[in-house]
């Protein structure tokens, strides 16, 4: 597990740093071969039927950006203990920034390949070139305990009036939490148009990365989040996308 070691400077202030620590599990990417079932970036989601591939308001198939299998993941309790969720956002050169998503969330699925379908079946140049990423791949995680990222509206309403500016400026830089992760805190580029507070759950961050060069936009990530009272009932109608660049 990687864990975040409070600097000397800090230690005053201990107790409040690790008031707002959270659980993450951070992706990396290789580009290998993946199993339907398999967290993936890209690639042919888990699909029994090609008749079940999600549309958009107007017919067309919506791009997969990613498929999570929650068995692969750890210390995140607020998830469900198994299943598959997939995110899909509509297919234009905004990453369907200003249109609906689907995050699907399928709570049995199987491990038997003959009934599935294997290829995308809409992944040709036209579909590709809305992609955010050049190539798909398989995800690995590795656990982690982090503190409250200093993009957030809310660090500055915790720390600003309890810490002198040079612990202040310490801690903002500390806490830059870019990268890609499913749980613990976002990373705005720009700002915190959300509003990320306690009561709301990162599902994923897709953030730069050169194994399968994920870039939105200049120099920018996605995050999808979900408030916790809609997470506890599985109502994924209730996320809130956003990406965002330089």
């Amino acid at each position: 597990m990687i864990k975040y070691e409070i600097p000397e400077l800090l230690k005053e202030h201990v107790n409040l740093i690790k008031g707002t620590f959270r659980y993450s599990n951070e992706i990396c990417f290789k580009r290998e071969e993946t199993k339907p079932w398999d967290s993936k970036l890209g690639g042919c989601p888990y699909l029994k039927n090609i008749e079940d591939y999600p549309t958009d308001q107007a017919g067309e198939p919506m791009l997969f950006l990613a498929q999570i299998n929650l068995t692969e993941l750890e210390n995140l309790d607020e998830l469900p203990e198994k299943g598959l969720l997939q995110f899909y956002v509509a297919n234009d050169d905004m990453f369907g920034l200003e249109e609906p998503i689907l995050v699907k969330y399928i709570e049995d699925y199987e491990e038997n390949e003959e009934h599935l379908v294997k290829k995308h079946p809409y992944e040709n140049e036209e579909y590709q070139e809305n992609l955010p990423f050049l190539h798909s791949g398989k995800m690995y995680f590795t656990t982690r305990e982090m503190p409250m990222s200093s993009s957030l509206d809310l660090f500055q309403e915790i720390f600003m009036n309890k810490l002198s500016e040079v612990e202040y400026e310490k801690l903002s830089d500390d806490c830059y939490s870019s990268d890609s992760r499913i749980g613990g805190y976002p990373y705005f580029v720009q700002n915190d148009y959300i509003g990320f507070d306690d009561g709301d759950f990162l599902l994923l961050q897709l953030d730069i990365d050169d194994e399968c060069g994920i870039m939105f936009g200049d120099s920018g990530n996605c995050v999808f989040t979900i408030p916790k009272d809609a997470l506890k009932i599985r109502d994924f109608s209730k996320v809130v996308y956003d990406w965002q660049c330089c």
